[in-house]
């Protein structure tokens, strides 16, 4: 049996990856990666020695362009659609003419070809093991201890071919995984099971079929489906919605397509003014594409922008070009007359006519841009009732139609609807089965080397991530005792002696740690022989500081002895952990708190939820007490922002129950809770949106309106297509024009 369920949106700029448990299967939630974020780009690189993943390998590929494997799942097909799509999106790694990635230099090799299948094992078992842990990529082909404890689903776009499936055949069968255990579903399919779900698989009291369209406009591509949903027979055993879908794709169709569009006409600007236009397989023609989707993010919020990168041209020159809605919109215009023919053949296809259709449901990145809803809007307008409102106009003041939705996340609804595929809501028939899937590796021969390459480059790059750690943990301790020989204690470590020594272990390391033959050994070596010196010739310092560190815990002792007899003495009983631990003890009880408030926040209670939270807090304050190493600093202030974050939203949720049933002025003293929750998250991250999130939707509930909209446009800064806090935006938006007609009213009746 599993123990984790895991879907993923394979997507070719970036993936997202969503979970359950097997003990709340219907409970799923987005896993962060390792910098926390949300989702992590489809990238593989080789720096030396290091295989980089995601967030590490993005964030190389303008220093190491050859060696970054970008866009991944689009070069997954035949070698002819392969190249097509390695054009298409400006790739600059090395490929060759039968379709393999490389040549490569990695490890002590120069001359390293891959398979595209060797590069989305690593990509792939590294976004598993967000979800189920760290345990995945230990796991080994044919090892008879290593054991599966998760079941997949990889959602992938609609228009996947043979090809591409052989080729994930492929990755599963270099990893080990079971193919009976690894799902495959279209993006149309993920959509219509997460929008099931989210909607507890229950149509209306009176409803005997739903028929919703999904407009998926992702970075590659665009999908739209139809789907009918239909409530289950009477004696049916599984009692979800019976899903009918059917979609249209277009490929070449999507938010990369709307900024390749843009880009020609920032070059006719650019030749206008004598420039050398930019290519887009080019390092300045990947830094401008950057720059052209933060462009059309912008667009899709306002009504003009401006396109700007400093030292751009080979002449150090700057490059600026205003931009504005009106502009974009006219260049996309033969995208958007593919967006309506899409559609169009989708209905068709489904065999129902718009007026069938009960709602819309948008997401992916191209969900905000304003001429894509005015479009939709035309194709589905609201359904005309006697003595409606008029609907609420768009940023152009065209109106949106009623039944354009956003109640799935655009970023994670297909992810999440993967997963809960992989949990086995299965309303839909599959459409395509992994474990009939011939490999693309051909060949048990085949397979077997790939499988030996991928072991050699796994033990590489943990080798080499060992070597750098302990490199790393040299060059901390030498700025360490820098600060001791700098402290009022200096004295007592014999800097005549010790200073030398430690200068000598610097310049060591500064050539060292250039100099990739400085193996592990070495730097253990070198530590251990800075440690025992430092040890044997300051060892009056190392009493002193024993002496001071047994002093400073009786002082804790009695400090805590005294608080205890005060709250005995005022009748108080206060759960408060007052024991005496190692530094490493007091963490685990603080993360162990932690997770216990998870535990019973998950089960809806609340107020036990909030005391575990503040019980790790307890823990946490005592540590940071203690004499911390910069790591050990670090580690606090990671855990400290996640528990002020859960609190910050157990405490908004509090509230809410408190308004309802006790009124708004109780509840403001909640609020005032969440307020400082999220103000000490923004101490350790100043930029964390959830944080700026929760922070806006306390003041605004305290009365602060001004505030909370300057804390969610400063999030959105940050992440302009974050569902939640453009919701949030929205809501602030009319209650700000709310506020403004009462005031006019107010004044015009003082004057009027």
């Amino acid at each position: 049996m599993a123990e984790k369920f895991v879907g993923i949106d394979l997507s070719v700029c970036n993936t997202v990856v969503s979970c359950s448990s097997k003990d709340e299967p219907s409970a799923v939630v987005v896993a962060v990666n390792d910098v926390s974020n949300r989702s992590t780009p489809a990238a593989v690189g080789f720096d030396g020695k290091m295989r980089l993943v995601g967030e590490s390998a993005e964030t190389r590929i303008s220093q190491l362009p050859k060696q970054v494997v970008n866009a991944l799942p689009a070069i997954l097909g035949s070698t002819e659609a392969a190249r097509a799509n390695y054009a298409r999106f400006g790739c600059l790694w090395n490929f060759t003419e039968d379709g393999r990635i490389g040549p490569m230099s990695f490890g002590v090799r120069d001359d390293l070809t891959l398979h595209p299948s060797s590069v989305l094992a690593p990509l792939l078992q590294t976004l598993v093991s967000y979800a189920a842990g760290d345990a995945v990529m230990g796991l080994k082909p044919g090892d008879e201890g290593s054991v599966q404890n998760f079941e997949l689903a990889i959602s992938t776009p609609d228009g996947w071919s043979d090809a591409e499936l052989s080729a994930l055949r492929g990755a599963i069968d270099i990893l080990g995984w079971k193919p009976e255990m690894t799902h495959v579903l279209p993006y149309s399919a993920a959509l219509a099971t997460g929008y099931a779900a989210r909607f507890g698989q229950k149509l209306g009291a009176d409803e005997e079929k739903r028929v919703v369209v999904f407009v998926d406009i992702g970075y590659s591509q665009t999908s739209i489906s139809v789907a009918k949903f239909m409530p289950p027979a009477a004696d049916a055993e599984n009692k979800e919605l019976a899903v009918d879908a059917s979609s249209c794709s277009d490929e070449t169709l999507g938010t990369h397509a709307f900024c390749a569009s843009l880009l020609q006409h920032v070059n006719k600007q650019i030749e206008g003014k004598g420039q050398e236009v930019v290519k887009l397989a080019s390092k300045r023609g990947a830094r401008l594409l950057t720059a052209l989707q933060k462009s059309v993010k912008e667009l899709s919020m306002l009504k003009d922008t401006t396109l700007g990168l400093e030292c751009f041209f080979s002449d150090e020159g700057d490059l600026k070009v205003e931009l504005n809605r009106g502009q974009f919109e006219e260049v996309i215009k033969p995208n958007m007359d593919a967006l309506v023919a899409l559609v169009q053949r989708a209905l068709t296809e489904a065999g129902v006519t718009a007026e069938e259709v009960h709602s819309v449901e948008l997401v992916g990145g191209g969900m905000r841009i304003p001429r894509v809803q005015t479009l939709l809007s035309e194709i589905f307008p609201s359904p005309k009732e006697e003595g409606e409102e008029e609907a609420a106009a768009d940023s152009t003041g065209k109106a949106v139609s009623k039944r354009l939705r956003f109640s799935l996340d655009g970023a994670s609804a297909v992810a999440s609807g993967a997963a809960h595929y992989a949990a086995g809501r299965r309303g839909l028939k599959a459409k395509w089965d992994l474990s009939a899937q011939t490999s693309a590796l051909g060949d048990d021969k085949a397979l077997a080397e790939c499988r030996e390459v991928e072991a050699w480059m796994a033990k590489v790059n943990s080798e080499e991530q060992l070597r750098l750690a302990k490199g790393n943990e040299l060059e901390s301790y030498i700025f360490q005792v820098r600060n001791m020989l700098s402290g009022p204690d200096r004295a007592l470590l014999k800097p005549e002696t010790t200073e030398p020594l430690v200068e000598e272990a610097s310049r060591w390391f500064e050539d060292a740690h250039y100099d990739e033959t400085t193996t592990l050994q070495v730097y253990e070596e070198r530590l251990a022989g800075l440690r025992s010196a430092l040890e044997e010739h300051g060892a009056a310092y190392y009493e002193k500081k024993a002496k001071e560190h047994d002093a400073k815990e009786k002082m804790l002792d009695a400090a805590a002895a005294a608080e205890r007899q005060r709250r005995q003495d005022a009748g108080m009983d206060v759960d408060k952990d007052d024991r005496k631990m190692a530094k490493s003890e007091r963490m685990k009880m603080a993360t162990k708190n932690k997770e216990e408030g998870n535990s019973v926040f998950k089960a809806g209670n609340l107020e036990d939820a909030a005391a575990r939270y503040q019980r790790a807090l307890q823990h946490i304050n005592k540590f940071y007490m203690l004499d911390l190493s910069p790591d050990e600093k670090a580690e606090a202030d990671a855990v400290t922002l996640s528990i002020q974050l859960n609190l910050a939203n157990v405490f908004l949720k509090i509230a809410a129950t408190v308004e309802k049933d006790q009124g708004k002025e109780k509840a403001e003293e909640v609020y005032k809770k969440v307020k400082f929750a999220t103000e000490e998250a923004l101490k350790i991250d100043a930029d964390n949106v959830k944080a700026k999130f929760r922070k806006a939707s306390a003041m605004e509930k305290l009365g602060d309106l001004d505030g909370a909209v300057k804390e969610v446009k400063s999030a959105l800064k940050m992440d302009p297509e974050n569902a939640d806090l453009v919701k949030l935006k929205e809501k602030f938006d009319k209650l700000q024009a709310a506020q403004t007609a009462k005031a006019k009213k107010i004044y015009g009746k003082m004057f009027g």
